[in-house]
């Protein structure tokens, strides 16, 4: 769930800051990237493992 979070939280503020804020800087789209890309490879490894177990039946 946070890994969820984490990456919709992070996709809604790029969106916002490359759409429709009137001034953005670097550092805030770069932090925005950065919490939606620990988003995503948090839920790839809760993913990976997740489907390894279904699949040894565990």
């Amino acid at each position: 769930m946070f890994a969820l979070a984490l990456i919709v939280v992070g996709l809604v503020a790029l969106i916002y800051l490359l759409l429709f804020a009137l001034a953005w800087k670097g550092w805030m789209v770069m932090a925005a990237g950065f919490v939606t890309a620990l988003g995503c490879m948090w839920f790839w490894e809760d993913f990976s493992k997740a489907t390894a177990k279904s699949s040894e039946g565990g």
